[in-house]
């Protein structure tokens, strides 16, 4: 086994395209125009075994006031939410010692990797669906479970209408009568605007997010990434959420209620249904770890999926997480220190 940095695009996103647990997070643009957005150093692992690409790690590497910080995924995490390693096709249809196998010596390889690099403090957090992180626990790497929401969307589009809430059930009913449309737009102004807001408030404990962070990921990904308004009948918009339309309809980010009505609980029916009827087998709603945000989703009757984050410091790590915990990441000094450890 070898590990290297790749420097061809098009490998990293066929790579990302074959395996199961890709995500859109993990293509090469997205990764490129993060790397940029952040100020965090992209290193784009590949681990081979002779010629053959079996495994994509990207990183983000920064020094930070002294400390070396390696992420996967970096800051701007509530954008990001899980990152990590993907193995690819002949991994995903493996027999179970097969994998096994195959995951130990790619551990190994990036265990030597990472020791090259030396960082204060690592975390890498995976994608939903991959748990089996026990060659990193083995290392004495921390685990922190995280959870998502999923809706299977391979039952009658009845049966998922009849899992949900009653009381939810009863409000898009109400809703459906009132002549809402549904757009897509490219426009971000309403969206960047909602979601600066509140990004902005003192309790949330994350960076500052530009609006052409989203403008670049929109330009690269225009089929993948979708942006959807909610309109009433007096062209109000009540609702909006963008969308990550790549192996999994995602309800990727959102904003908090504009009106009294329940406009952001009918826009994730009708994304729903579109989801359903172009053959999307599950919808992620993301922000099951939120609990002002648990009461709102679960009435979609979703189930829990997990995703696992490791991390490792040390006493250096230690004392950088502290301060961030305790000093930078209150009020307006979170403006001002771009870090994720929290």
């Amino acid at each position: 086994m070898t590990t290297e940095l790749i420097e061809d695009g098009d490998v990293w996103d066929t790579f990302v395209d074959e395996s199961a647990s890709g995500r859109l997070f993990h293509k090469w643009d997205f990764l490129k125009i993060t790397e940029k957005h952040t100020g965090f150093r992209f290193l784009p692992y590949g681990v081979f075994k002779g010629n053959e690409l079996i495994c994509v790690f990207p990183l983000f590497e920064k020094q930070i006031h002294g400390f070396n910080v390696l992420l996967s995924p970096p800051p701007l995490q509530s954008v990001v939410p899980y990152l990590g390693f993907v193995m690819g096709r002949r991994y995903d249809t493996a027999k179970q010692s097969k994998k096994e196998s195959m995951l130990a010596i790619v551990a190994k390889d990036i265990k030597e990797e990472l020791a090259a690099l030396a960082p204060n403090y690592l975390a890498i957090t995976q994608v939903p669906g991959f748990i089996d992180v026990r060659p990193l626990l083995r290392e004495g790497y921390n685990a922190r479970i995280h959870f998502s929401y999923v809706i299977d969307l391979e039952p009658q589009l009845a049966e998922i209408w009849n899992g949900f809430s009653s009381n939810l059930r009863t409000k898009l009913r109400k809703v459906e009568k009132n002549g809402y449309r549904l757009e897509k737009s490219t426009d971000l102004s309403v969206f960047y605007s909602r979601i600066a807001e509140r990004f902005s408030e003192p309790e949330m404990n994350i960076p500052m997010i530009s609006r052409t962070y989203f403008e670049d990921l929109f330009r690269a990904y225009p089929d993948e990434l979708g942006l959807y308004y909610l309109y009433d009948g007096d062209d109000v918009v009540t609702g909006l959420q963008a969308t990550q339309e790549y192996k999994i309809f995602t309800l990727w980010v959102g904003a908090p209620k504009i009106t009294a009505l329940p406009g952001n609980e009918y826009l994730q029916w009708l994304l729903l249904q579109k989801a359903k009827k172009e053959g999307y087998r599950k919808m992620e709603n993301i922000g099951a770890n939120n609990e002002n945000l648990n009461l709102f989703k679960s009435k979609f009757n979703p189930s829990l999926t997990l995703f696992l984050e490791l991390s490792r410091e040390d006493l250096f790590g230690r004392i950088a997480r502290w301060t961030y915990s305790t000093i930078a990441s209150k009020g307006p000094m979170k403006r001002k220190v771009l870090a994720y450890i929290e």
